[in-house]
């Protein structure tokens, strides 16, 4: 996964790439529901201003996302699935 997208305030796709090579299948969730999730320095800088975010780390890829369809939350997105590469 490379990218998602959303439509109004809800997650509707997501964008895959093909791998160059095989990865990693030990992963991790990173959760972003309740507060900012990303690596230490910032490596991605400050993107989404005004949102919580969740970033994987710089060795590893995004292999999926999660989101809520609870009516409070808005479908947007709440976790990350993280692999290492």
């Amino acid at each position: 996964m490379i990218g998602y997208s959303v439509r109004g305030q809800a997650v509707s796709a997501v964008l895959c790439a093909q791998a160059g090579r095989t990865l990693g299948t030990n992963g991790r969730t990173v959760w972003f529901d309740r507060g900012d999730n990303r690596p230490a320095g910032g490596p991605g800088g400050e993107f989404g201003y005004g949102n919580y975010k969740g970033q994987c780390g710089t060795d590893e890829y995004a292999a999926g996302i999660a989101f809520t369809g609870a009516w409070a939350k808005g479908k947007t997105p709440d976790a990350l699935l993280c692999r290492k590469l």
